[in-house]
């Protein structure tokens, strides 16, 4: 049952929490299904020593750090420690593009300990427009609660907005903003917004916990690009030598809102460079600035020594099957090094997996098309929204 609080003590102890760190807009009300924000409600402490790591919120000694996790989809999920102005100086720039005020509804759809959803939260807060808190409720539900509060910006994962899609039925004209994060933008996904919020700009940004916003595109970027660079972030593509260049790279990056480090262990895939921050991904610029991302340097593999890109396979499989629900999993092979096996959930049932091998090898070739396809039912999920490969990487080896 969702409710906005209404009560002033309520909201006191939500603004106590990060006293200190982010200014709470006096207008800020919070709209909750009685989970993890109503938690931080209820949760007082001295604003000096808070440590409530459970629901990925911190405040150190007076510092005004934040801790929040990373998704853990390849690994254990990380918690990462970052200072308030690595934040409060985005909510800047997201208040104006955006046009931010306390007549807006924010909606989140995850959990606090992630950091998309406490980034939404905080920057509702800070901006005193409402938050609405679907974390929880089936996606249904979810649409009921967004039509019922007029919201007006989601903060979403692409997992979750297509869920969404499927759950909702009538259009829903209050949405002016759906910014998009955490993983690929399907073309199906995008028409099913576009259907259901009318209104609505659709901002893919790309990013991660460690260095917040990295680059975003509202629609008018080539295709496969996920936009040009965020406002004040500098983008340098590095050989394997630290040579800038001008095809496919590592990704590093230099803006005002990277991290600190991490509070509770250390990542072989975070490297600093100078002011220059890299996690490990790969990419490339076009000579407009666009930015395409070909994947985590730790799910490439070479078969047959070509470098294979998973994710370009998943997203290529989600076209061919209609359905986001698609992860590559690749397994050791004695004589090309490694051998793909692909996960597809959702589909068409009438779908073969010879028919989609047959496409697979026609269009991407012998050496990055599958050796499998398995369907099933629903694929396994992180709180985060995101696939969880360890999970699948077991279904898979028990079913081939």
């Amino acid at each position: 049952m969702l409710y906005a609080t209404g009560d002033d003590t309520a909201q006191d102890k939500v603004k106590s929490v990060t006293q200190g760190t982010f200014q709470w807009h006096p207008a800020t009300r919070v709209i909750t299904s009685g989970d993890q924000i109503a938690q931080l409600c209820g949760l007082v402490r001295d604003h000096c020593s808070i440590s409530v790591s459970a629901l990925g919120v911190s405040v150190l000694d007076g510092q005004g750090h934040l801790h929040c996790a990373t998704s853990g989809s390849t690994g254990t999920s990380k918690v990462i420690r970052r200072t308030q102005h690595s934040w409060t100086r985005s909510f800047a720039v997201n208040g104006r593009v955006l046009g931010l005020s306390p007549a807006d509804c924010i909606a989140v759809f995850g959990t606090l300990a992630h950091s998309l959803v406490l980034y939404g939260t905080l920057e509702a807060a800070h901006h005193g427009t409402r938050i609405l808190d679907l974390h929880g409720l089936r996606p249904d539900r979810q649409g009921g609660a967004l039509a019922r509060e007029q919201a007006t910006v989601l903060y979403i994962t692409p997992t979750q907005l297509g869920l969404l899609c499927t759950g909702m039925t009538p259009p829903l004209a209050s949405v002016r903003h759906i910014l998009v994060g955490g993983g690929q933008l399907s073309d199906r996904i995008r028409t099913a917004a576009a259907r259901l919020f009318p209104n609505a700009r659709l901002i893919h940004f790309y990013g991660a916990a460690e260095t917040s916003f990295i680059a975003w595109s509202n629609g008018s970027a080539p295709r496969g690009s996920v936009g040009t660079a965020y406002p004040d972030v500098r983008l340098s593509i590095r050989d394997e030598a630290g040579h800038e260049t001008g095809g496919i790279g590592e990704i590093w990056v230099k803006s005002p809102y990277l991290f600190d480090g991490y509070a509770n262990t250390h990542s072989a895939d975070t490297r600093w460079n100078g002011d220059y921050l890299s996690i490990a991904e790969l990419g490339r610029l076009d000579g407009d600035g666009n930015l395409f991302v070909m994947g985590r340097r730790n799910r490439m593999v070479t078969i047959s020594d070509i470098n294979v890109f998973p994710e370009e396979i998943e997203t290529y499989l989600a076209g061919v099957a209609g359905t986001d629900d698609v992860v590559v999993i690749p397994l050791p092979d004695p004589k090309r090094g490694s051998r793909l096996v692909a996960v597809i959930a959702g589909a068409d049932p009438s779908m073969g997996e010879n028919a989609v091998l047959q496409l697979c090898r026609r269009d991407l070739g012998p050496l990055r098309a599958p050796r499998r396809v398995l369907f099933a039912p629903q694929l396994a999920m992180l709180p985060a929204g995101k696939p969880d490969y360890r999970a699948i990487r077991k279904w898979v080896e028990s079913n081939t």
